[in-house]
Parts: structure tokens; sequence; C-alpha cells
């Protein structure tokens, strides 16, 4: 026969291993479905979180690892922030994109061809965006890289040709660039590369 005492440790031993199987359960079952759907939860990240960390300066603040990407809409033509964690490479930055290619914004400067990008006070001016495999990336550790490969996550890399101390304008209610006849001209990345350079 059991003593109370005993009871009562087998009791908690049970509910541990309840919870721990619960818990193990409820991460299966989230792995499985983002896997299936990459895009369950952003709409409340980009509608909710991105905003309120933007407003209360929570990205690219002097301590902040966080930095806001401005890119423009390919069919919408609107300006956007979108917050990323930049990882400085030997000509620019790499960007994790746990989407990979249904990430909205990676794709929205993939067709664009450039992006800005604050870090801290300073905004970089990016260009030749390039989407790769995280088991192409080199430098990351061995059990990163298979990690991410295998959640399916990628890398964008950018080419940075010009910097200069200034943050970016935060978006307002009404604020478009809609792509009109009357735009810019598809040479104006090299335009606005030229213009950054000179003002360097």
């Amino acid at each position: 026969m059991m003593s109370a005492k005993e009871g009562t440790t087998m009791t908690r031993i049970l509910s541990i291993a309840v919870v721990l199987a619960a818990i193990g359960g409820l991460a299966r079952w989230a792995l499985a479905a983002w896997r299936h759907n990459r895009r369950i939860g952003t709409s409340f990240v980009n509608s909710v979180v991105n905003p309120l960390l933007i407003r209360r300066g929570l990205a690219g603040g002097r301590a902040s690892e966080i930095g806001t990407l401005e890119h423009i809409g390919r069919r919408t033509g609107v300006r956007r922030l979108t917050l990323v964690h930049p990882e400085p490479t030997a000509d620019g930055f790499r960007i994790m994109v746990p989407l990979g290619e249904q990430s909205q914004w990676a794709r929205n400067v993939l067709a664009a061809g450039q992006c800005r990008l604050q870090v801290h006070d300073l905004v970089y001016e990016l260009d030749e965006p390039a989407m790769i495999a995280a088991s192409q990336v080199d430098d990351l550790p061995v059990a990163v890289r298979r990690l991410a490969g295998w959640l399916g996550f990628e890398y964008l890399t950018l080419h940075s040709f010009g910097v200069a101390p200034a943050t970016l304008p935060l978006i307002g209610a009404e604020e478009t660039m809609a792509r009109q006849p009357d735009s810019e001209p598809a040479s104006a990345p090299a335009a606005r590369r030229e213009a950054v350079a000179t003002a360097s």
C-alpha cells in the first residue's frame, strides 16, 4: 500500500508528464500547421505588432537589433515599412525570410530591385536583392542552416550602395506611391544610386 507522501509524489509526476505530453502535441501541431501554411499569423503581426513597435520607436533604436525596411508594393504602389532583423555582410545586409517565397515584403523588394533599410539612425540604400536558401549561407552554424532549411526559411541578400544619417518617415493613413504613367521611370534605381553616391 502506498503512503500519502508517495501518492502525492506520483500525482505530481503524472501531472508533469501530462503537461509535457500536451506541450509536445501542441508543438507538433503548430509545426505541422506552419509547414502547411506559413502565412498563419502574419495578418496580426503586420496590422498590430509591427505598427505598434514602429510607433513606440522600439525598432531601429540605438540598442535595437531590429531594422525598418522600406519597400514599395509591387501591385499597389503603396509605400510599406516592415520590421526585419538585418545581419551585416561584407557588401550590405542579409535578412532572414521565414516565409521564403511566400513573403510579400521580400517579393516586393525582389520586384523593385531596391529598398531602403533604417538601422539605428542610419538609412542604407540597398539594391541587387537575391533570395538564397539557408544551406547556401556559409557563415551560419551547421545546425542553424539545417533547421532553417528544414523549416523552409530563406535569406534575402542586399548590396548597399549608400548610407546617410536619417530616419524613415512613418506611414500616413492615406500615403500612397501609386505607379502611374508619370511615376519614376525604370532607370530610377541607377539615377538614385548616382545621386546618393555623389551626395556621400
